[in-house]
């Protein structure tokens, strides 16, 4: 089975943690942290820049790997490397590829329908949010 690497990144601002909102295919109106492929000879970082970039029309400042999530599609293996990161000042995101965004506190983490892939991690950050959003790691 074909292994599809990908980034994804767990943007923290003022109002909680970004989610877009897949806009076309047969995931359209599922959930999920912006990303996409790690093109050939990028690292992972450098790919979550230029796909914020590309999709958001913003750029990221702080950025520190926190977990790689293995999930099996239908069609081929997810490998997602996911990082939690700031937006650089002044940098504001807009939903250039996805149906909408939407800042989630931890009370709405659920509130949305998330991609298969995306459900264990959200999760997971619904139960460690303190933890991860000390102000020593942003």
């Amino acid at each position: 089975m074909e292994t599809r690497h990908v980034v994804a990144a767990i943007i923290r601002g003022r109002d909680g943690i970004l989610a877009a909102m897949r806009a076309n295919g047969e995931q359209s109106g599922f959930w999920e942290f912006p990303g996409g492929k790690v093109e050939r000879g990028e690292t992972p970082e450098e790919a979550l820049r230029r796909e914020i970039s590309e999709e958001l029309g913003a750029k990221l400042q702080l950025m520190w790997y926190l977990d790689t999530v293995e999930y099996d599609c239908p069609d081929f293996h997810l490998s997602m490397d996911c990082f939690v990161c700031t937006l650089a000042e002044g940098s504001v995101p807009h939903a250039l590829e996805h149906a909408a965004l939407r800042w989630l506190s931890p009370k709405d983490l659920l509130d949305v329908r998330w991609l298969p892939a995306d459900d264990g991690l959200v999760r997971s950050i619904g139960t460690m949010w303190d933890q991860l959003f000390q102000a020593e790691h942003l």
